[in-house]
């Protein structure tokens, strides 16, 4: 008699192609209950298309899921919804017009009549449940990066999901909102739901999952007990060689400019996405541009390549 328990979530043999590309061969994963389960690879290694198959974004061309043991075809992402699977994307799904309330129950109205202080008051439950603080009465462009991945998070919450999947959740995020997310999964963990972190950050996977599959070129290497892992094995496994630390740069003594940026503005309507932006790039230089996604390094990159104008 097989004692262990039911997983929450089993891959068998899932295989996706897109031409001549194999995004996911013979995926095969078992993700326990109530656990944060990593999910790790390189970019192109196929985690996040078998995580939208999960969701029902795609149909795989081959194999099976398994909800609770049950064999399921997940026909659309609204099918996952009804399954209790709800997904976190890297870009967010919200209307910036919007208030935080109407964006979480968008979809979900249920009649042409809204119940808006039953609403509020059942947002507010989920909120104190899970350690969320947010004002439901702002729109979604007042609100921080960070706010706006919790009202993404809510929207799942208030949908009954219990299977959540996040898609790189700390890309946009700074430090400090970092730290709060990881307290909100913990939360979210400790209250019996399920949670998936694809990532590459080995950061992410050492302080929130008990468990991480290891994807390679569309394949699973294998699934393991964090615990078992340092940050060297994981790597190692993740680009499928030794990792060899870089060697120190040395110093240019001699510097000659070969770009220069004064005062750089772009606007965007009436926002300005990049005020008085002033740099200088040296020959032999490496110049790194830090900053969480939607601080101006994509408006950045169009005019310095001549894609967008600027105004001075």
């Amino acid at each position: 008699m097989n004692d262990s328990p039911i997983s929450a979530v089993e891959f068998n043999q899932i295989s996706k192609r897109f031409g001549a590309v194999a995004a996911n061969d013979k995926v095969s994963f078992q993700i326990p209950a109530s656990t944060v389960h990593g999910v790790v690879g390189e970019n192109g290694a196929g985690k996040s298309t078998i995580m939208k198959i999960l969701y029902g974004l795609y149909q795989p061309d081959d194999g099976q899921i398994l909800l609770a043991g049950k064999k399921t075809n997940i026909h659309s992402p609204r099918h996952a919804i009804q399954l209790g699977i709800g997904m976190v994307h890297q870009h967010f799904m919200l209307v910036p017009t919007l208030a935080i309330w109407q964006n979480v129950i968008l979809g979900k109205e249920g009649a042409w009549w809204l119940d808006k202080k039953g609403i509020l008051q059942e947002l507010e439950c989920l909120q104190e449940l899970f350690g969320f603080g947010l004002d439901l009465n702002r729109r979604i462009e007042e609100l921080a990066v960070g706010h706006q991945q919790q009202v993404e998070i809510l929207k799942l919450l208030y949908r009954k999901a219990d299977i959540l999947i996040l898609d790189e959740p700390t890309a946009v995020l700074v430090p400090s909102e970092v730290e709060a997310l990881f307290k909100q999964l913990g939360r979210l963990r400790d209250s019996n739901k399920t949670i998936i972190l694809i990532t590459h950050k080995l950061r992410e996977v050492f302080a929130l999952t008990e468990n991480v599959t290891v994807m390679r070129h569309g394949k699973v290497i294998g699934t393991f007990p964090t615990r078992s892992l340092d940050e060297q094995s994981l790597s190692q496994k993740m680009i499928g060689r030794k990792v060899v630390p870089l060697e120190k740069v040395q110093e240019v003594k001699q510097m000659t400019s070969v770009l220069q940026v004064q005062n750089l503005c772009v606007k965007q309507g009436k926002r300005t996405v990049l005020d008085k932006l002033s740099f200088n790039v040296q020959a032999g230089e490496i110049l790194g541009i830090a900053g969480v996604e939607g601080n101006g390094q994509k408006e950045l990159v169009e005019v310095l390549s001549n894609v967008s104008p600027h105004y001075e």
